[in-house]
């Protein structure tokens, strides 16, 4: 509970442009649809900072982009409990419509178990974000998911203090696309993911390391 507080009082800094704001606050399907989003942001925020260190890109706002993934698909999910209640999400949900669709683009791009998977090393479950992204991975030809799940698995083990795995994913990664090689490149981009995950988390009021 205090990790959600915390939370939800950096995403208010953060304003509109990450989750919208109404008048939703006093209702039950706004505050349904808000503990959603809270729980959703920091995760969005991992997938964006992930995919602007894979793909090139301000990181900055592939975290804000990836915020808004997490807020409003924590949002629609919360809503649906409260909605007979108040009318209201549906209004918050247009509003979000054009933020969305970037995010989306987003979501498209990585896929939803890659997502799934950063949110999951947000919430430091490494080893299920290992095994998500290896889910991942498998069931897609798309080499841009492919190698997003590949770095996921990588910042995941190295954080887990799990040299081995890491290891066997910079040689995959290096193996499905020559161009980002030698391994120790992919290696130094993956020990950068892990401090921008450690300053995402810290940003979004959880402790930066896991324990």
């Amino acid at each position: 509970m205090r990790n959600t507080v915390m939370i939800w009082v950096l995403i208010l800094a953060l304003g509109p442009a990450v989750i919208g704001s109404g008048g939703c606050a006093s209702s039950t399907a706004g505050r349904a649809a808000g503990e959603g989003a809270i729980l959703g942001t920091v995760g969005g925020a991992v997938a964006g900072g992930v995919s602007a260190l894979l793909f090139g890109g301000n990181v900055a706002q592939g975290m804000a982009t990836g915020a808004v993934i997490g807020a409003t698909s924590g949002a629609a999910t919360g809503a649906v409990s409260g909605a007979m209640a108040d009318s209201k999400a549906k209004d918050q949900q247009a509003q979000q419509q054009a933020k969305q669709q970037r995010a989306e683009e987003l979501r498209k791009r990585i896929g939803d178990q890659n997502f799934e998977a950063a949110n999951l090393l947000a919430h430091c479950k490494h080893r299920q974000a290992i095994e998500t992204a290896q889910k991942a991975y498998s069931s897609t030809q798309d080499s841009d998911q492919r190698m997003y799940a590949l770095y996921v698995q990588a910042v995941a083990a190295e954080e887990a203090g799990d040299p081995k795995t890491a290891s066997a994913v910079y040689a995959q990664a290096v193996k499905d696309d020559p161009s980002r090689g030698p391994v120790e490149k992919v290696k130094v981009q993956c020990l950068e993911g892990i401090m921008k995950v450690q300053k995402i988390r810290q940003e979004y009021g959880l402790p930066p390391t896991c324990k």
